[in-house]
């Protein structure tokens, strides 16, 4: 038998759904609006002189989309290998004196643009990036079939895309690094202003890269600047400490956020990623992430 329906109980499962359905709705709306404003893709910049590496640009697909890469090999196809989820607001341009100087220093990079990133086809979601993401590895072991190790970066915004897909990766990247990164979408949003604090228990929380980062079993390399302008390296910190494999957490003094891809900076930070990838007795991983 149904219960009348002057009964008070139907009236509260019903406020209580009413509300839980609203608050659900709330969350979605706001996600969605944020997805939207959260990603700030750069203009593709205009063609520049030529690189002292060759950097070879490809294309691949993702989903119905069509994005950009650039590989640039070291001397020998034996070489360690490095694939780059970069951070927001960039493109491979940026990266092209990266690419450069991991080259002469005898390590192979993958660098891809992210949809609606570059002359990538579509528009940034999380969703996107994640296939993106996938997609982007599969082709980076295509182009390094010979390589003694692979490694996996992720800088900024591309701390997310990678620890978003971290555990899917097949095989397994014999390291993975962390590079300005955060350890939460959610803080992050919060401390750049993109959310007020007093919403923030609204709002999902798609790149939980803290408890992402406690799922790893690969060895972790995690830099950050003590002087980072856009986020704490506090973030990081947490970061290293939920870390099982923990290689080494880097904190610079000086650098910006963007150290990563200034040519002031890049030499100084991305010397500990070399030793990092170089070292004579880097672990293999054959298991599981």
């Amino acid at each position: 038998m149904l219960p009348h329906s002057d009964s008070p109980i139907p009236r509260w499962l019903a406020g209580t759904a009413g509300v839980a359905v609203l608050a659900g709705l709330a969350r979605h709306l706001l996600f969605r609006a944020l997805e939207r404003e959260a990603f700030v893709t750069p203009p593709i910049p205009p063609q520049g002189g030529q690189s002292e590496t060759t950097l070879h640009a490809s294309t691949f697909a993702s989903g119905g989309r069509v994005l950009h890469a650039a590989f640039a090999p070291a001397a020998t196809a034996q070489a360690p290998a490095l694939m780059v989820c970069h951070g927001d607001d960039e493109c491979l341009s940026d990266w092209a004196p990266v690419q450069t100087m991991l080259s002469r220093a005898g390590i192979s990079t993958f660098v891809f643009d992210y949809s609606g990133y570059g002359a990538s086809s579509g528009r940034p979601t999380v969703r996107h990036l994640r296939e993106d993401a996938r997609a982007a590895y599969r082709m980076f072991l295509e182009a390094t079939p010979a390589a003694s190790r692979r490694y996996v970066l992720g800088h900024s915004l591309g701390s997310g895309v990678l620890l978003d897909v971290a555990r899917e990766l097949r095989p397994v990247p014999d390291g993975m690094i962390i590079a300005s990164g955060f350890s939460s979408a959610r803080a992050a949003a919060v401390q750049t202003g993109k959310v007020p604090a007093r919403l923030a228990w609204l709002l999902p929380d798609p790149w939980n890269n803290l408890a992402r980062t406690r799922r790893l079993n690969v060895p972790l390399l995690v830099l950050h600047s003590r002087d980072d302008e856009v986020l704490p390296f506090a973030h990081s910190e947490r970061l290293a400490q939920a870390a099982s494999r923990l290689q080494e957490l880097v904190l610079f003094d000086g650098m910006p956020h963007d150290a990563a891809i200034l040519p002031d900076y890049i030499e100084a930070f991305w010397a500990p990623i070399i030793a990092f990838m170089l070292a004579p007795q880097a672990p293999r991983i054959d298991g599981s992430t």
